[in-house]
């Protein structure tokens, strides 16, 4: 299993709009896009996908931007992947009708990577990617 280019850059855009959401702005796409190294014309096209599947929100104006639409605590990992790529090993890697006895083998591969997924917040993601707020003294 591959993550896509497109994938990976909406969770680098999560992460973005998750760092902004503890401060309760909203972002517009190309700063995200300058911020996280994303083609802006790309990440518009992923921005929309995130706000089909209901992670993110858009302002229309000259303030406008985009947020996310939950607490990053309760997206997750998968939420984003499914968004932008689909479920995870559907179609079945071959699906030729001659590998009906490893169909059940991909679905419990594909049911461990979406619980270790599934396990991973935006919340957790946004800590281990952004610079800690705190300073030692």
């Amino acid at each position: 299993m591959n993550i896509s280019a497109r994938c990976e850059y909406a969770c680098r855009a999560m992460v973005e709009l998750s760092l902004c959401h503890r401060k309760g702005g909203i972002l517009t796409a190309q700063v995200i896009a300058t911020r996280r190294h994303i083609p802006e014309k790309y990440l518009v096209h992923i921005l929309l996908q995130l706000k089909r599947s209901g992670l993110v929100h858009s302002v229309r104006g000259a303030q406008g931007g985009y947020n996310l639409a939950q607490d990053p605590e309760q997206i997750n990992l998968l939420h984003i992947v499914e968004a932008i790529d689909g479920p995870i090993l559907e179609p079945a890697p071959v699906d030729d009708g001659h590998g009906l006895e490893l169909r059940g083998l991909w679905k419990a591969v594909a049911g461990s990577i979406g619980d270790a997924m599934r396990a991973t917040t935006l919340r957790r993601m946004t800590d281990i990617v952004a610079p800690s707020d705190m300073y030692y003294i």
